[in-house]
């Protein structure tokens, strides 16, 4: 089943979405008054709005709504982390980003003034659907589906010093450069298990980013009780789950105004979304 936020040019609601008849059927209410019970049991009837509309008129939003909570892991995929130079680390680690760092599918990315190395990172991202996480061996059953994500990154920033060494609050929360999208699919479409997806990730059409989700090196259910039993995850929550090798830091090829950024995850969907031009009158620190 694939779940969407829709726009009419009216008001945004959410909608059970039928992509091969180019029809989306809206959902009651806000995505924690029917998400708990659909997550439980998602052979269910999902609470319909009203009748039927058609797709083509209607705007695909990031499946997130505004105040829900926007975590990030990192440093998942080992290949990543000896590509940026990293070691390893014995544990998941993660943060937090803010939802206006969110943009939706076909949305443009902001290139911030503060930078001049932009770059991509594909993600599957988890969405929680439950009013609460369970157990570790639990977690996977409090989501309600997974969808794509494009963490976009400002690497001069990040590695640009300070008390830690690693700036990750000026890298990760730039404003509308983060993508996620199109939809939700479902967790019953990938089985009980950590998914075993093909991601990849192209700029104009060039292949930069691919690998299968398999190779993180935690699953998505430690991944969520990592970050649950710190700061607590509730319905309407999403967890991005780090990205794979190939991100343009290893290779200084950086993200460039006018460039089409599509990330493609086997079985859930693409992202799309264009770079936008660099702020005139403005320069980003050395």
């Amino acid at each position: 089943m694939k779940i969407g936020r829709c726009h009419d040019g009216k008001a945004a609601f959410w909608a059970v979405l039928d992509t091969s008849a180019a029809i989306a059927r809206p959902l009651t209410g806000t995505f924690s008054e029917w998400a708990p019970a659909l997550t439980a049991d998602l052979s269910a009837e999902p609470p319909w709005a009203g009748p039927e509309r058609p797709l083509k008129g209607l705007r695909l939003l990031a499946p997130v709504e505004p105040g829900t909570k926007i975590v990030a892991a990192g440093a998942t995929y080992a290949k990543h982390v000896d590509g940026l130079g990293l070691q390893m680390p014995t544990q998941p680690a993660a943060f937090l980003k803010p939802y206006e760092s969110i943009i939706g599918p076909d949305d443009e990315i902001a290139y911030p003034a503060l930078t001049t190395q932009l770059d991509y990172e594909a993600e599957l991202v988890a969405v929680v659907g439950a009013e609460r996480i369970g157990s570790r061996s639990a977690a996977l059953d409090s989501v309600l589906g997974y969808t794509v994500g494009n963490d976009v990154s400002a690497r001069d920033l990040q590695f640009g010093g300070g008390v830690t060494g690693m700036d990750m609050f000026s890298a990760k929360a730039l404003d509308r450069t983060t993508g996620i999208g199109p939809w939700i699919v479902t967790r019953d479409e990938f089985g009980d298990d950590h998914p075993d997806l093909e991601i990849g990730l192209t700029v104009d059409g060039e292949p930069r980013q691919k690998d299968r989700t398999s190779s993180m090196v935690w699953g998505v259910g430690e991944l969520l009780d990592y970050v649950d039993a710190r700061s607590s995850l509730h319905s309407g929550d999403i967890l991005f789950t780090g990205t794979t090798a190939g991100v343009a830091h290893e290779t200084g090829r950086y993200l460039e105004p006018g460039q089409t950024v599509r990330v493609t995850i086997e079985r859930i969907g693409a992202l799309t979304n264009t770079v936008g031009p660099r702020p005139t009158g403005e320069r980003a620190p050395s």
